[in-house]
């Protein structure tokens, strides 16, 4: 029997190992063993004398995941315990023919990456570290849009914080509770795939100072619930991304980066200036110090001037 066969018995009551025995028609010893080779390659189980086995509760695995569902987005779905990195896994899938809106979603990453090849810290059990299939019938010109709406629906989903540009999710402390990496697969000008990855912080968990975590602002938050409300947000934006009007004007409702002084890092230099707006491509105007303005599509952006005094700057 392989180990997942458990995993999928498995749910957030503690089962114990006699009763999981007989439905799996396994000894109570090869369930003991099962369940710590699952543990040992990630997932969420846990083990308490007594009791039985059970997943950590707002575990999002498949079983569980799937009544939540509202659309085709997760309806492809693969749960892993542990990978290199979600984008590496669903890439290989996406080239072996998986359908758009295919979710790969890892409970730890050794390997996690960020934008500009940054690491994301992955740590295990505690967040929503996932990527998502997508094949877009845009303008390669276009494309900063789409990362745009993933920003969207994090700040929907989460009910938390406002959007650096392009998307970043800031917790009300300016630290960062989220962010996206978009990694595009191109013949020539024709955009074949997009590899949408997200990493949002959810329980309390080893992070870097400048991180956050969503159950310090919304306390008995589970994962699975998450993950299934930011999936039908994504689905519901992606789906009107030619609608740049309409996608424009709900990220300046969830910005927390227009009207700032900001410092941009740029393939041809920094910037500095007052972000006054985004563009329909997705890209940001800045107007400079002495009137002029620069568009922006590439960056790193420093919040160097605070909204209000509810939303302080990042420091």
């Amino acid at each position: 029997m392989k180990d997942t066969a458990l995993l999928f018995v498995l749910d957030e009551t503690f089962t114990s190992g006699s009763v999981l025995a007989r439905r799996l028609r396994l000894s109570r010893v090869a369930v003991w063993k099962h369940a710590h080779r699952l543990q040992q390659a990630g997932y969420p189980i846990e083990i308490v004398h007594g009791q039985g086995y059970r997943l950590q509760p707002g575990t999002p695995a498949p079983h569980l995941l799937q009544p939540l569902l509202k659309g085709r987005f997760g309806q492809s779905y693969r749960y892993l315990g542990c990978t290199t990195s979600t984008q590496d896994a669903l890439r290989t899938w996406a080239e072996a023919g998986a359908p758009e809106g295919a979710v790969v979603l890892a409970e730890q990453q050794t390997h996690g990456r960020g934008r500009r090849g940054r690491v994301w810290v992955s740590p295990a059990g505690t967040g929503l570290y996932f990527s998502v299939l997508l094949r877009p019938r845009l303008p390669l010109t276009e494309l900063l849009r789409l990362s745009l709406t993933a920003g969207i629906a994090l700040a929907e989903a989460t009910e938390v914080g406002q959007l650096k540009w392009p998307n970043d999710l800031l917790a009300p402390n300016g630290r960062k509770l989220a962010g996206v990496l978009l990694e595009a697969d191109l013949r020539g000008e024709e955009v074949r795939y997009v590899l949408l990855g997200i990493g949002l912080n959810v329980h309390r968990a080893e992070l870097p100072p400048e991180a956050a975590y969503l159950e310090a602002y919304r306390p008995g938050v589970r994962r699975a619930t998450l993950l299934a409300t930011l999936l039908e947000r994504l689905e519901f934006w992606y789906d009107r991304l030619a609608e740049a009007e309409t996608v424009l004007a709900a990220w300046r409702q969830h910005s927390g980066t227009l009207g700032r002084r900001v410092r941009i890092e740029t393939p041809s230099g920094p910037i500095e200036g007052i972000a006054e707006d985004v563009e329909a491509s997705g890209a940001l105007r800045v107007r400079l110090p002495d009137g002029t303005r620069r568009t922006v599509s590439a960056g790193d952006v420093a919040l160097l001037q605070a909204v209000s005094e509810n939303f302080p700057p990042v420091g």
